[in-house]
């Protein structure tokens, strides 16, 4: 009996790919590859090596279950679609570090559904499975963190799916689900929203002016779209201005603009490891092993190249598509997620941070394409007919070094096993500010960790006398830091945890667009040092704290 997926396309110039959804074979293929994303990355749900912007989620998230309204009652340049979205996990399981994390989980397995059927519109089956697995052990694993990141990549993947079946069906239910997923992506990241509106934009002039889609756009089309574009937007507005919060809502959407680059800028494609470290790998020892290594983290020299690919495809499957060649459907998928993921990678580029991270985050539509080519007839090249399975047999060795490298170095190599007031958490080795922490300061009191450490607050029970959970210079304006000061002294809190060496040794590898006139006035530190006495140093990654009592008070025992 024949395969429903696999049912004859339509005339030329009828929109008609695969239909994976109508096949039991694909679901199944789907259930297990969403089973198996799970369990791939179920040993990463207690593993944490304290990466400082894990906090800002978590404790936002807090913060508004303790009563707080966000940009009301403290600062963030974010949508906040992560910090609501993560209080009610909270609300629901509880408090935890789990809780946090238990979403990401579900994210793999959500974005490995999600691209296998996308790619199952004109791949195999098996090559549409790889296509999910590449994305699998090189995003999640690499940053498995509570962020706005992923809470908007997933957005964007489902937005990129419901357009396609809005596509192929011409539904006002899909155009709707496509409006609502868009603005959804917004209200988490608002840049990445942006990128995908542009992407999506495109994608749509380009179909209708040169893919014979224009019967896709009509008038109720349109007003569908529109409202499921609406209704989140109006939902989120009226909220913050019933809490007297839109003012400052507005204003800190707009931050970034002038503040967020002057420390974040950076040259695309960077890499996050220091000069020694690539030394390390690359140029000392054996051939062998530098090639071995090479191989091993090709996936960031791969994802860079990515969005040259999509421009590439763009350009030829709209040149296909005016030439109106016969496999018109295939050419305006092909167009629609290469598009989307320009568009992505475009939000990166124009936020100054184009790193391999950030890449990372934006590439599941890039890597969407990378299957698209490497395993179906959509882009014909006789060379790379040839050398296919050599292709795909390098992808997926060299991506499953990259994903078992974050596995092995991380929650296989955890040395250290904390029981915190958030739960059970793993660490490489080893901190000792939580334990003291949790010695010598009572859950639920105020503390001030100075400058970028939000997650003590969170593990600990803690919170900010002020209203930032961190505090960066070169990233921060003056007048915050003035503001931080008058909270400061206003209410002097008992404890402060200070990383003394974070301007040094961090800020100028993590940030090194960051002016070094800025650096070299740190008016917080003036302060503590003026008010504050040291009491203990504490080790931590990568930089190490000083517990500061009031010079009043004693230090603990």
């Amino acid at each position: 009996m024949t395969d429903p997926a696999f049912q004859p396309e339509a005339r030329t110039g009828e929109y008609s790919t695969l239909a994976p959804e109508k096949s039991a074979r694909d679901w199944g293929a789907a259930l297990l590859l969403f089973a198996f994303s799970v369990l791939f990355l179920w040993p990463f749900r207690d593993f944490t090596i304290l990466f400082p912007d894990e906090g800002i989620t978590l404790q936002g998230a807090q913060r508004i279950l303790d009563g707080q309204v966000l940009y009301r009652d403290f600062f963030t340049f974010y949508t906040p679609g992560s910090y609501y979205w993560t209080a009610l996990r909270f609300k629901l399981l509880g408090t935890s570090f789990f809780a946090g994390r238990v979403v990401l989980l579900v994210y793999g397995g959500v974005i490995s559904v999600a691209l296998y059927m996308l790619a199952r519109r004109v791949c195999s089956r098996w090559v549409a499975a790889l296509t999910a697995y590449l994305f699998l052990v090189i995003g999640l694993p690499y940053r498995f963190l509570v962020l706005h990141n992923w809470d908007s990549t997933v957005l964007a993947v489902l937005a990129l799916y419901a357009v396609v079946r809005w596509a192929e069906s011409s539904r006002h239910a899909w155009a709707f689900a496509t409006g609502t997923l868009v603005t959804m992506t917004c209200l988490f990241e608002q840049s990445k929203g942006a990128g995908l509106i542009i992407g999506l934009g495109l994608a749509f002039l380009l179909m209708a002016q040169f893919g014979g889609r224009r019967g896709l756009f009509t008038r109720p089309s349109l007003t569908v779209l529109l409202a499921g574009l609406a209704w989140p937007a109006v939902l989120t507005f009226g909220y913050f201005a019933s809490q007297h919060g839109l003012y400052q809502m507005i204003g800190d959407w707009l931050w970034p603009l002038e503040h967020y680059s002057l420390a974040n800028r950076i040259r695309y494609g960077y890499i996050p490891i220091s000069f020694e470290g690539s030394a390390t790998l690359y140029a000392s020892g054996s051939v062998l092993r530098t090639l071995f290594y090479m191989s091993m983290t090709s996936p960031f020299f791969i994802v860079p190249f990515l969005p040259f690919m999509a421009l590439a495809i763009l350009i030829l499957g709209v040149y296909r598509m005016k030439q109106q060649h016969e496999s018109n459907a295939k050419d305006s998928f092909c167009v629609l997620v290469s598009a989307c993921g320009l568009g992505l990678v475009l939000s990166v580029v124009a936020t100054g941070r184009p790193d391999v991270d950030h890449l990372i985050y934006a590439s599941p539509p890039l890597i969407l394409l990378l299957g698209i080519v490497m395993g179906s007839r959509v882009v014909k090249f006789r060379l790379l007919t040839e050398v296919q399975p050599l292709l795909l047999a390098y992808l997926m060795v060299t991506f499953t070094a990259f994903g078992m490298l974050f596995l092995v170095s991380g929650p296989r190599s955890a040395k250290q096993s904390l029981e915190t007031r958030r739960g059970h958490i793993k660490l490489p080795c080893c901190d000792t500010v939580i334990p003291y922490l949790q010695r010598h300061v009572r859950a639920g009191e105020e503390i001030f960790v100075y400058p970028y450490q939000p997650l003590y607050y969170f593990l600990t029970a803690t919170s900010s006398p002020t209203s930032f959970d961190y505090l960066q210079l070169g990233l921060h304006s003056e007048n915050q830091i003035e503001e931080a000061l008058s909270q400061l002294a206003a209410h002097l809190p008992r404890a402060v945890l200070w990383a003394p060496h974070f301007n040094t040794q961090i800020i100028t590898g993590a940030w090194p667009a960051t002016p070094q006139q800025v650096l070299s006035k740190d008016a917080i530190r003036d302060f503590l040092l003026t008010h504050y006495r040291s009491c203990e140093t504490l080790s931590s990654e990568p930089v190490s704290f000083v517990f500061l009592v009031r010079k009043d008070l004693a230090c603990p025992n």
